[in-house]
């Protein structure tokens, strides 16, 4: 058996100056289940993290997240993370809450806990390295009330209720 392994095929006419854009590798999850919390402070939603290793320290990472998050409080939120840090975020305002992607408030008590909305996020991020980088998706909630993740906040096992899904996708990108 015969196989051809290479770093890059160049076109005939080369690659433009600045050129790139070629994707190098694909790293995915998808969340099916339930993730919920009250937590204050951000957690780790099970699942929704993915590691990669950039094969030159010049790549760029495309992030792509989609999340379904409602809160019963509405300083309910996601972070991206990267190895313990927040390559993206809010830009400070007074002392309102700042994430990478805002949930959605459906309070417990009221109409619109049927309600749930997928949140996305496109970000191309440049790690700088050759090491392995782990991005996941964390969240939290401004008061002690409960989140939920691929649910809305109304619980009970009927058709008022819905469920959702979530995906976490890197890509090496070529500079």
């Amino acid at each position: 058996m015969s196989q051809i392994k290479v770093n890059s095929i160049i076109p005939v006419a080369g690659v433009p100056t600045g050129g790139g854009g070629g994707i190098i590798q694909v790293k995915s999850v998808v969340k099916t289940d339930v993730f919920t919390s009250n937590s204050t402070s951000f957690v780790d939603i099970t699942g929704m993290s993915v590691n990669i290793t950039p094969t030159s320290s010049t790549s760029k990472i495309l992030v792509m997240a989609q999340c379904a998050i409602t809160g019963e409080d509405a300083g309910t939120g996601i972070m991206l993370d990267r190895d313990g840090t927040e390559p993206i975020k809010a830009n400070a305002s007074g002392s309102r809450q700042r994430f990478t992607m805002i949930g959605t408030y459906a309070d417990s008590g009221m109409d619109n806990r049927y309600g749930n909305g997928a949140n996305h996020i496109s970000f191309l991020d440049s790690p700088a390295t050759t090491s392995q980088v782990t991005y996941k998706l964390k969240a939290k909630t401004r008061t002690s009330s409960t989140f939920y993740v691929n649910q809305t906040s109304y619980t009970g096992d009927n058709t008022n209720g819905s469920l959702g899904t979530s995906t976490l996708t890197v890509m090496e990108v070529s500079a």
